[in-house]
C-alpha cells in the first residue's frame, strides 16, 4: 500500500523501503581539514587520529544506531609508524567494527606531508605481506564487493584496476582539492566515469564542500560529488559548492549481468605477459622514507623523477623560452 502524503516521522520510512540507505560516503579530510602550508609538526601534534580511535568510535555507534556502512577518509598516526602518518580510508559495517582500511598510494607530493605504504615499501610488506591485497584491498560485504582509492589516486588507473581484477563492485573515491574539477576541464568527472566503464563497478565519488577559515576562497572547492554506474553514467551529481547529500540506487544484480557481456568486459580481457614490461623498471622511487620522514615537502620533489625522463630521452626537451 503506498504511504499517505504528508508523511509523519513514524512512517516516512516507507517511502524509501525500495531502496534502502545502506552506505554512506565521506570526503578525504572529513573530520581533520588539511592546509597545503601547514608544518609536519602542526600535523602530528594537532591533526592525525588513531584509526580506531575516538572519532571513528563514534562514527561505529552511528553505524549501529542506522544499520548502514559509514566510509571516511582520515589523516592517521599509526603506533607502529613512528614520527610518519598516512592518508587513511576505513569502512565501518552496520555492527560498529572496522572491516576495511586502504592507505593512500599515491600522495600529492606537492601537498602533502603523509607517506604512502610505497614511500617504506620494504619495511611494509615485511610487516603486512606483498599481496595485491595489502596495498588494494576488496571487502565483501552483505552490499557488494567495496574497495577504496583516494583523490590522486584517480588519476592513475592502476589503482582503480587493481581492485578491478579482484572483483570490485563499488569503489569509493573521495576528493578534496578543485582544480580542474570545473569546465571546461572536468577531470575529475571524466576520470571517475573511466574508472566505472573499465572496471564495470560502480564509484562513489564524494568531493569537498565549500571552506570555511584557511588561505582558500571559501568556495574554490567546486563541489561535484558523485555516483557513477558501470556504464560510466553519472546517476548522481552535485554540481555546485556547500553542503550536500546526493543519492543512488546501486543494482549489485544488473551490474553482474552487465559482467557477463564477453564484448566488454575488459577485465577478461587482459593481456598480462605484455602488460607487465610497462612495470618492469621503476620509476618513482621507493623506500624514500624508510629512515627518515617528510618533514617538508621539498623533501620528495619528483622533478628529478621528471629530469631523468628528459635525460633519457623518454620525454622531449621543450625549446629554450625566449628572452
Amino acid at each position: 500500500m503506498a504511504p499517505q502524503y504528508p508523511l509523519t516521522a513514524k512512517d516516512s520510512y516507507k517511502a524509501e523501503s525500495w531502496a534502502p540507505l545502506k552506505l554512506v560516503a565521506f570526503t578525504e579530510f572529513f573530520i581533520q581539514w588539511h592546509e597545503g602550508t601547514w608544518p609536519f609538526e602542526h600535523y602530528m601534534n594537532e591533526v592525525v587520529v588513531e584509526v580506531p580511535g575516538e572519532e571513528t568510535e563514534k562514527l561505529s555507534r552511528k553505524a549501529k544506531e542506522h544499520k548502514i556502512y559509514i566510509s571516511g577518509c582520515v589523516l592517521e598516526y599509526d603506533p607502529d609508524w613512528k614520527d610518519c602518518f598516512f592518508n587513511t580510508q576505513f569502512i565501518i559495517d552496520p555492527k560498529g567494527k572496522i572491516i576495511h582500511k586502504y592507505r593512500k598510494i599515491t600522495i600529492a607530493t606537492h601537498y602533502e606531508l603523509s607517506i604512502s605504504p610505497h614511500d617504506v615499501f620494504d619495511r611494509y610488506i615485511e610487516k603486512y605481506g606483498n599481496e595485491l591485497e595489502t596495498f588494494f584491498l576488496v571487502t565483501e560485504t552483505e552490499i557488494g564487493k567495496i574497495g577504496t582509492i583516494t583523490c590522486m589516486d584517480g588519476h592513475f588507473p592502476e589503482t582503480a584496476r587493481a581492485l578491478g581484477v579482484s572483483g570490485a563492485e563499488v569503489i569509493i573515491h573521495p576528493n578534496y582539492v578543485g582544480s580542474m574539477i570545473s569546465p571546461p576541464v572536468e577531470i575529475w568527472q571524466l576520470g571517475n566515469r573511466m574508472r566505472a566503464w573499465e572496471n564495470i563497478c560502480y564509484v562513489v565519488a564524494p568531493s569537498r564542500d565549500q571552506l570555511l577559515g584557511g588561505i582558500w576562497p571559501k568556495c574554490s572547492v567546486p563541489g561535484k560529488s558523485m555516483i557513477v554506474n558501470y556504464n560510466g553514467v553519472v546517476l548522481a551529481y552535485a554540481d555546485y559548492p556547500g553542503e550536500a547529500i546526493i543519492t543512488g540506487v546501486i543494482n549489485l544484480e544488473e551490474l553482474r549481468r552487465r559482467r557477463t557481456d564477453p564484448s566488454r568486459n575488459f577485465i577478461s580481457l587482459l593481456r598480462n605477459e605484455i602488460y607487465r614490461k610497462i612495470y618492469e623498471k621503476s620509476i618513482y622511487p621507493p623506500n624514500q622514507f624508510l629512515d627518515q620522514s617528510p618533514k617538508t615537502r621539498l623533501a620528495r620533489d619528483s622533478k628529478e623523477v621528471i629530469k631523468k625522463l628528459f635525460d633519457e630521452g623518454i620525454f622531449e626537451k621543450p625549446k629554450p623560452k625566449p628572452n
